[in-house]
């Protein structure tokens, strides 16, 4: 029953009795306790029980309504908070969100240790705002970049991490941006836009980032270096440096004589070379002898060659040994295989 009936019934009721009453007994009564007196007609002393369980019931139905009508406001601001945290834990944010109803508490501590990684069945949900999340994550793992702004997401958030990846991938000068915030190099996301400057930056705009630069990274370099139709350029100083940063072994200094010949006229190749033998002695020895083997400079091999000692370039000394015997192989091949 409403609680509207219950009040129009009641009242009803209770003028119908008092009525009946007063019908056949129209005196009054005086109620007197101590010093206190009171008179009524007999037909309102005949309804003041109902009267007074009337307005208990209508206090104690206000009261749980009242109670009820919080309950359910609270209710509905914890289905709200409810919608922010899965929100949040949909694209991996932490949240510090709490609850006042016992009827949220167990789900939302459930839903903080669950992680969304597979692709959900979207055709029932209708929340959109949570739809709107997932359709994000799904599409950012699928390698798409999306506008993050208003989520707010925190820059060591996977997902902002992969979505600015995925922007890297689509965007290789964006490169720029990120390493311009770039605090720890060792980022994965760091890392990345490093390689991806690597691609795209020039020598300078690449030294200008203090990550380390090891074998793999001098061997890109070289590589743009090396190409006739990428402006690249590397000052031989510059490569030196980099050679004696990654300690490179002699391997290193002869695959460098390989190659740079194409770039550096026979001067600068001999030049370039006797430096580093005279620096770096023995591990730099295989670069400077096959660089003068490459430019027919034989009597200087044969000098140098002569004043070592007996056990020094035995690698050399049998090329020098055929060649005087008419016999012409590959040099880089004899020297790596043999």
């Amino acid at each position: 029953m409403g609680i509207k009936r219950y009040v129009l019934l009641s009242i009803v009721y209770m003028l119908a009795v008092g009525l009946y009453v007063y019908s056949f007994n129209g005196d009054n009564y005086t109620l007197k306790i101590y010093t206190l007196s009171l008179t009524l007609p007999i037909a309102i002393w005949i309804v003041m029980p109902a009267i007074i369980l009337f307005l208990a019931s209508i206090s104690h139905l206000a009261y749980y309504g009242f109670k009820d009508f919080f309950y359910k406001r609270a209710l509905k601001k914890d289905l709200d908070t409810f919608i922010k945290v899965s929100k949040k834990i949909i694209l991996g944010e932490e949240s510090g969100l709490k609850f006042k109803t016992e009827f949220f508490k167990l789900p939302s501590f459930i839903i903080k240790t669950l992680k969304y990684s597979k692709k959900a069945n979207l055709e029932n949900l209708e929340n959109e705002e949570l739809k709107e999340c997932y359709t994000l994550v799904d599409n950012i793992k699928d390698g798409k970049y999306e506008d993050l702004k208003k989520f707010k997401l925190s820059p060591t958030n996977e997902l902002y991490i992969l979505n600015e990846i995925n922007r890297l991938k689509d965007e290789p000068k964006y490169a720029y941006t990120i390493l311009k915030g770039c605090e720890n190099l060792d980022t994965d996301l760091c890392q990345k836009a490093y390689n991806e400057l690597l691609n795209i930056g020039t020598f300078s705009e690449i030294k200008k980032y203090k990550f380390p630069i090891d074998k793999n990274i001098f061997r890109k370099m070289m590589e743009r270096y090396l190409d006739d139709e990428d402006s690249f350029d590397m000052d031989i100083n510059s490569i030196k440096e980099i050679l004696e940063t990654f300690n490179a072994t002699s391997e290193d200094y002869l695959e460098l004589a390989q190659e740079i010949k194409v770039k550096l006229n026979p001067d600068e190749l001999i030049d370039l070379f006797k430096k580093l033998y005279n620096e770096k002695g023995h591990v730099a020895a295989n670069a400077y002898l096959y660089t003068l083997f490459d430019l027919e400079m034989i009597d200087k091999v044969r000098d140098i060659l002569e004043n070592s000692e007996e056990e020094d370039f035995l690698k050399f000394k049998t090329l020098l040994f055929l060649r005087d015997h008419g016999k012409n192989i590959d040099i880089i091949k004899y020297l790596r295989e043999c």
